[in-house]
């Protein structure tokens, strides 16, 4: 029997839709194909699968009817065995799988296509979730996620879970009111969310652009995607009881929270943090399976998907098109070395890394101000040229343990305890605060409630940091119990706590700055200002002015452009707010008389011609001062420039 060979598809704009075939479970598996504009009137209601894919199964003979004729098609095995529980007995499906709707040996029909899978995945009747077989209870864990999810709303923006009017249960919104679960329970959902599925990085485009339409599927048994989602939400949220396997749902549920709290719009320098602990087969994908949730301008900045180009020549384009798009260096944010990796060029993003994160990271940074990037690269293409200012040297590292685990307050006071030094509180920190002050703020990386506008219910103020430090020095003591537990939200502050400490190491620099650095940091390492990067960044000399970059930081005195500018003028602070066209954005507050402008008051001082600035930041809080050469050396003069490899 000949082999199916595909039919190229005519335009770009058209794509292949897969009909299986009625049949009983043990058939064979019989499909064929049609091609349509994916824009045309004719084109049929359809289902897609969410699944996950799996090269070392083997493969499967199914067969293609086409033009009256049976062809002989080799599918993966385990694709086949989905298949299986998909078709119906009665009548044909309509669907769009995209190992057999794509032509997976043609990168150049890949790249229209996947930019096309969104649209895809929101147009469908149904997105079908298959999570495989049925087995190690799924059906208990599916059913005990319906009944947990049919009781809860939930707040996505806060991520917080509300009962339903219709259910009367006192004190369930109390986050600290446990889930009632049985042992059984919990190790069934246990092992459902331990299936790949979950790890899978194109699930985050397939499932929720579509949600509300998407099953969960184990087997024949199925329910809805929405209630199973807000289960995740209350599983993450509230307390569970301690069982044998609840240590280990606890991780499971840690690495699901982009999942849960997933935005419609991501900016492309927080992808790491939105979608890090997630995975794919292809290094490109890492880029090009997230486009439907970025903006316009991140959208122009990553490009078409070219299934053409290596995974690290497509990085390296990013940066390019994102210096150039932007006039901002916020990329390099995105950077971490890699020491198995020395020959990499560090100033392009190993987006190919998957990272544990918490859901914070520092995006919030001001370190530059307003002001905008003034590098060039080097011909070969491989060096960054770049103004920038070293701040201080790393003198000594403490590190940071990863905190995972269901125990979040011991393992975040247990932490404090052994990083803040309780005979040095009074002391005078370099910006003049007490030492108290600088390790709150550095404990939360400045994430206080009177910095952000509005308040989502999450951060703490400054007060209620230096209380949770205080409390677990006084627990060192055994005559002395720790204080009254601060404002109702502790749970919430020891999670931001976790996020911005958790496996990284405390620095202590040259000049008295204490901060948060990426794990590779090494004495010695310079912590930098760069022209146009809103975090300062850990870099590490190579020769004279050649350095490769380390990580992100933040360091108290720095990340808010205090080395740059000095600090904001008595009675004004900085708060940043965010939304879907500006993405994260700052502002300036007179606490005095209440007035508020999107203009760092401390550039003013300069003369440089901003008259029209202001209206450039009512159209685009983020816009950037570009400034001239000689208006660097003026304004700057510590300012030398660094070769970065």
């Amino acid at each position: 029997m000949d082999q199916y060979q595909h039919n190229p598809l005519p335009t770009p704009e058209h794509i292949r839709f897969v009909t299986i075939r009625a049949g009983r479970f043990d058939d064979d598996i019989l499909l064929s194909y049609d091609i349509l504009a994916f824009a045309s009137d004719g084109r049929p209601s359809y289902d897609a699968l969410s699944y996950t894919w799996d090269t070392h199964s083997g493969s499967r003979l199914v067969y293609v009817i086409e033009k009256g004729k049976t062809w002989a098609m080799h599918i993966p095995r385990n694709l086949a065995e989905i298949l299986v529980y998909l078709r119906y007995a009665d009548k044909a499906r309509v669907m769009w799988i995209d190992a057999l709707c794509i032509d997976q040996t043609n990168d150049v029909e890949k790249g229209p296509q996947v930019a096309r899978m969104g649209k895809v995945y929101r147009s469908a009747h149904r997105i079908s979730i298959w999570l495989g077989k049925e087995e190690n209870d799924s059906t208990r864990a599916l059913n005990t996620m319906l009944w947990l999810g049919s009781k809860v709303t939930v707040d996505w923006d806060r991520l917080s879970v509300a009962l339903r009017p219709e259910y009367v249960e006192p004190g369930f919104e109390d986050v600290n009111m446990g889930v009632p679960l049985r042992p059984e329970d919990t190790e069934a959902i246990y092992h459902l969310f331990s299936r790949r599925w979950f790890e899978r990085l194109w699930i985050r485009q397939e499932v929720m652009l579509a949600e509300a339409t998407a099953v969960v599927q184990c087997g024949f048994y199925q329910v809805p995607w929405p209630p199973f989602r807000r289960a995740l939400v209350c599983l993450y949220q509230k307390p569970r009881p301690k069982t044998p396997f609840d240590e280990k749902l606890n991780n499971r549920l840690l690495s699901f929270r982009g999942l849960m709290s997933q935005a419609s719009t991501v900016p492309l320098g927080y992808i790491r943090v939105a979608f890090g602990q997630s995975d794919c087969t292809d290094a490109r994908d890492r880029i090009y399976a997230l486009c439907e949730f970025l903006s316009e301008g991140d959208k122009a900045v990553v490009g078409s998907p070219d299934y053409t180009k290596d995974a690290d020549v497509i990085f390296r384009d990013i940066v390019r098109r994102y210096i150039q798009h932007y006039g901002s260096l916020n990329i390099l944010s995105q950077c971490q070395i890699n020491p198995e990796k020395a020959s990499d060029i560090s100033w392009t993003p190993d987006w190919t890394k998957k990272n544990f994160i918490y859901g914070r990271s520092y995006w919030r940074g001001f370190a530059s101000s307003h002001f905008g990037a003034m590098c060039a690269i080097s011909e070969n293409g491989r060096v960054l040229k770049t103004p920038g200012a070293s701040i201080t040297t790393v003198e000594d590292l403490e590190d940071i343990p990863a905190m995972e685990g269901r125990h979040i307050g011991e393992q975040v006071l247990e932490t404090l305890r052994i990083l803040v030094p309780s005979d040095k509180l009074e002391e005078r920190y370099v910006t003049g605060v007490s030492m108290l002050e600088a390790y709150a703020r550095t404990s939360v990386a400045n994430a206080l409630r009177d910095k952000q506008e509005p308040w989502l219910g999450e951060d703490p103020t400054l007060e209620e940091a230096q209380e949770i430090i205080l409390d677990a020095l006084k627990q060192q003591d055994q005559d002395q119990p720790p204080s009254k537990t601060p404002s109702g939200h502790t749970r919430e502050v020891y999670k931001i706590m976790r996020a911005m400490l958790a496996g990284r190491r405390l620095m202590h620099g040259s000049g008295g700055y204490i901060g948060t650095v990426p794990e590779p940091t090494q004495k010695g390492d310079e912590i930098c200002v760069l022209l146009g990067c809103h975090t300062p960044m850990v870099l590490r000399r190579v020769r004279d002015d050649v350095f490769r970059i380390v990580g992100e930081c933040y360091v108290l005195g720095i990340s808010e452009g205090e080395a740059l500018l000095g600090p904001l003028p008595d009675g004004i602070r900085r708060v940043f707010a965010s939304d879907p066209k500006s993405g994260v954005h700052s502002h300036f507050v007179n606490d005095r008389t209440g007035d508020r402008g999107l203009m760092d008051p401390r550039i003013q001082k300069f003369s440089l011609g901003l008259e029209t600035f202001p209206e450039q930041l009512s159209e685009d809080p983020n816009a950037k001062i570009q400034l001239r050469p000689e208006q660097l050396r003026s304004v700057f003069p510590q300012m030398r420039e660094f070769d970065i490899i």
